[in-house]
């Protein structure tokens, strides 16, 4: 049924955030026993107002001007929270995939393994912050320190029905004016929602720096909703500051899991960063790696099992090697399909950047004063006591 939404006349947000979101915030008010409580929550009320200024087409230039501030207000604030998780040594990797990616599906349980293992390892796992595969990432991460049964547990009560599928049509959630809501389509999302936020409740009071994850979503997509799993949200009104920022400052590279439009763009606008890499006086900086779960999926143009493929690793191999922008050797070392959890961790260790590398790379978006020996140090202890986490 169709309803009536509040036409909200001034900004539902400060424009000057002095910290990054936690979910919590974002999700204030929200009732697991009231659909309708969505509507209330900080989080819906800056979709609907960004909605109804006419989203990236903004009307009314003072509105236009609240939500720039904003946006520049959460690049601060994101940086500071990056300068000091990189002086205790821990680095960027991201990971990308498709928001309708299965709950319990192999592919959701390889991202929220691989998510584990980075964090334990002494990285910092970043993703776009949606639904799917940008949530198991923040699982895993949630999960760091904790057995391996404790995450499958996890994901087991996530897969049941009529949780394991992300609802269709969401995009239909608000009117095209943004003046009415559809509440059959609240109802499921909120149906959705509700395993994540317990579980994400139940696991608050017990995390460690280990569980921190940084999530990049977009009210530009607020029909997608962010996940709880994440403990720091860097939430935009506009996707392209998000975009660029999120490929820029995965500065030990990138896993991309099965997904569709929205991941082959981040795939070649990652591609255009790799091949635009800065070249100092002698060669070119280092390659960021380039992952890609799932060899079928990615390499094989036929599709015997009947399933969609996206081919991309032979266009890459004619843009990186046809080119000369790296040798066939760089390529095969940073360029690669994985199928296994553990391999796609051991390769982001192996192909890291230096910490001097990293904080070369990051000062580009305004990250600074770090102290790259001690980042160096810490590190090397992160990735030396691997594996010795204490198992909750």
């Amino acid at each position: 049924m169709i309803k009536s939404l509040e036409w909200i006349t001034h900004p539902p947000f400060n424009p000057i955030h002095d910290k990054l979101y936690s979910p919590f915030e974002l999700l204030k008010g929200f009732n697991v026993d009231d659909a309708r409580s969505l509507l209330a929550t900080p989080d819906f009320r800056c979709f609907t107002y960004f909605h109804q200024q006419g989203g990236t087409t903004v009307s009314d230039p003072y509105a236009a001007m609240m939500e720039a501030v904003h946006d520049t207000s959460v690049v601060r604030e994101m940086n500071g929270f990056l300068a000091t998780e990189l002086q205790a040594g821990r680095r960027p990797v991201a990971i990308m995939g498709g928001h309708r990616e299965k709950r319990g599906s192999e592919t959701y349980r390889k991202v929220a393994r691989i998510a584990q293992k980075l964090s334990e390892s002494g990285f910092i796992v970043v993703s776009g912050g949606g639904p799917g595969c940008m949530e198991a990432t923040h699982l895993g991460a949630l999960h760091a320190g904790r057995s391996a049964d404790c995450l499958e547990s996890a994901i087991n009560r996530l897969a049941e029905e009529p949780f394991a599928e992300f609802p269709q049509n969401m995009s239909d959630i608000i009117g095209k004016d943004g003046q009415t809501f559809n509440e059959e389509l609240l109802s499921k999302l909120h149906k959705w929602m509700l395993p994540a936020w317990e579980i994400a409740n139940g696991l608050k009071d017990q995390l460690s720096p280990l569980n921190c994850s940084l999530a990049l979503p977009t009210w530009h997509y607020g029909h997608e909703p962010f996940t709880p799993f994440a403990t720091h949200v860097a939430k935009y009104f506009l996707n392209s500051i998000r975009e660029d920022v999120l490929l820029t400052l995965a500065s030990c590279g990138i896993i991309f899991s099965e997904g569709r439009g929205g991941t082959i763009q981040e795939v070649f606008q990652d591609a255009a960063q790799v091949y635009y890499r800065e070249n100092d006086a002698y060669n070119k900086a280092p390659i960021t790696s380039m992952l890609f779960l799932d060899s079928q999926f990615w390499t094989n143009s036929e599709t015997p099992d009947k399933r969609l493929h996206m081919p991309v690793m032979g266009l890459l191999y004619q843009l990186f090697v046809g080119t000369k922008n790296m040798t066939e050797e760089e390529f095969k070392r940073y360029i690669r399909v994985v199928d296994d959890a553990d391999e796609a961790v051991n390769i982001i260790i192996e192909n890291a950047q230096s910490a001097s590398q990293v904080v070369h790379k990051l000062a580009r978006i305004g990250i600074s004063n770090i102290d790259s020996e001690l980042m160096a140090e810490r590190a090397k202890d992160f990735v030396n006591q691997r594996g010795n986490n204490t198992e909750i």
